[in-house]
């Protein structure tokens, strides 16, 4: 048995408390090979930090990703879903990442989402209204997902009636981050999910181009124009930007409420002084992120933190792990609102920081404004899990709130 074989990466007892596995792994071996994926795992922030910096380490990842789950062959299908995922913004690295990130980033300026900020609290409020009556919710189900799934929805414009696909849809998609895919079955919902969703967003597109509106898809269309080294690019980036911002803003925020009860003393702060809130935002998403890891493939035999990685393999770094380092951040087990300073690395370092961070922080805050309107928090007795988590995406499944009068 290799050092650390022991270690446990995939279990839902893990995801729902994976930093104690972090701590052993980033005292005892901080580059770790997982057998089990054929990977190595990164937990120290220095060497993420020097990872991600690194032109041995590769964004364009998506035959190797796919290969390490069995997933490449030579179908149409199989063909048609990594050309896809081999297209992301995501996948790539400069210069063409920079030219994908300015076409992306258009919908997300500072400017462009507080012009969205009314709308967005119309719908936390909408997605409130039950619990307000009933005293009681599953706040990933009637608030989070709900919060999530509209947001996304109007910034591009979904028809109503087919957002519920797109909720089930950006399930699947999450699914190659590591531990997600188990099984043929998921499998093949990975490839048959990318097939549906592109063919969907391709039929869309055509109609915006007919009738341009102001909705994301409408901006890409219009950034892609005059530039043939962008042709097709409002399709697969719409895929991309719907797929991943459902399910982080859902995990986000449901993470950032189980947080907080879990240091009640916080949450008193928070209540006492509402100017906290972005601070809490940040050290929720430090010490609760939903975002675990982010992956690049070696494209040239290095050495990273000691220990030699071979060209062809795929390396997670655990941002999750960074955030509570303690060479980077003192007492990092304490959850602080005040935490000064708090440069996490849950949204990624440099180059590839994600496009939606704005947009996530801003949902969580909204959301959580109107959450504290209610004036007492409870868990109740129904158990909660994270049966959904993988490498990359970390949240309950389930999270049963009431809000008894005081």
């Amino acid at each position: 048995m290799s050092a650390g074989a022991d270690i446990d990466l995939t279990s839902e007892s893990f995801f729902a408390n994976p930093f104690p596995t972090f701590e052993r792994l980033r005292a005892q071996h901080p580059v770790y090979f997982f057998e089990p994926f054929q990977c190595f795992i990164l937990t120290r922030g220095a060497d993420i930090e020097a990872f991600t910096r690194s032109p041995c380490f590769s964004s364009r990842r998506a035959d190797a990703l796919f290969g390490s789950m069995g997933m490449l062959g030579e179908d149409e299908a199989t063909k048609k879903m990594v050309s896809v995922w081999s297209r992301l913004v995501f996948f790539q690295d400069p210069p063409r990442h920079t030219l994908l990130r300015q076409l992306v980033m258009k919908g997300f300026t500072p400017a462009a989402l507080e012009h969205f900020r009314p709308q967005l609290v119309s719908l936390v409020e909408r997605a409130l209204e039950k619990a307000r009556r009933r005293g009681e919710m599953d706040v990933v189900a009637d608030f989070a997902e709900p919060i999530a799934l509209n947001t996304i929805a109007e910034l591009f414009a979904l028809p109503e009636a087919d957002r519920p696909r797109f909720m089930d849809w950006s399930r699947d998609l999450l699914k190659p981050a590591g531990a997600g895919v188990g099984s043929d079955e998921a499998r093949n919902a990975v490839r048959r999910t990318t097939n549906d969703m592109v063919d969907y967003l391709a039929d869309l597109v055509e109609k915006r181009r007919a009738a341009p509106g102001e909705d994301l898809i409408s901006q890409l269309i219009a950034g892609e124009q005059g530039n043939p080294q962008l042709a097709g690019e409002a399709v697969i980036q719409s895929f991309q930007m719907i797929g991943a911002g459902f399910v982080t803003s859902t995990n986000q925020l449901s993470n950032t409420v189980l947080a907080l009860l879990r240091h009640p003393e916080q949450l008193r702060a928070l209540r006492r002084d509402p100017g906290l809130i972005r601070g809490a935002i940040e050290e929720s998403l430090r010490h609760e992120p939903a975002v675990m890891s982010i992956n690049r493939v070696c494209v040239e035999n290095t050495e990273l933190g000691g220990t030699r990685i071979p060209k062809g393999r795929l390396v997670y770094a655990m941002v999750a792990a960074a955030n509570r380092d303690p060479s980077i951040f003192p007492d990092p087990e304490r959850f602080a609102l005040t935490r000064a300073p708090n440069r996490h690395m849950t949204f990624g370092v440099g180059a590839h920081y994600c496009p939606g961070a704005s947009l996530v922080r801003l949902e969580v805050e909204e959301a959580l404004r109107a959450l504290l309107t209610l004036p007492r928090w409870e868990l109740t007795g129904r158990p909660y899990d994270y049966h959904d988590s993988n490498f990359n995406d970390r949240g309950p499944s389930s999270l049963h709130l009431r809000f008894p009068p005081q």
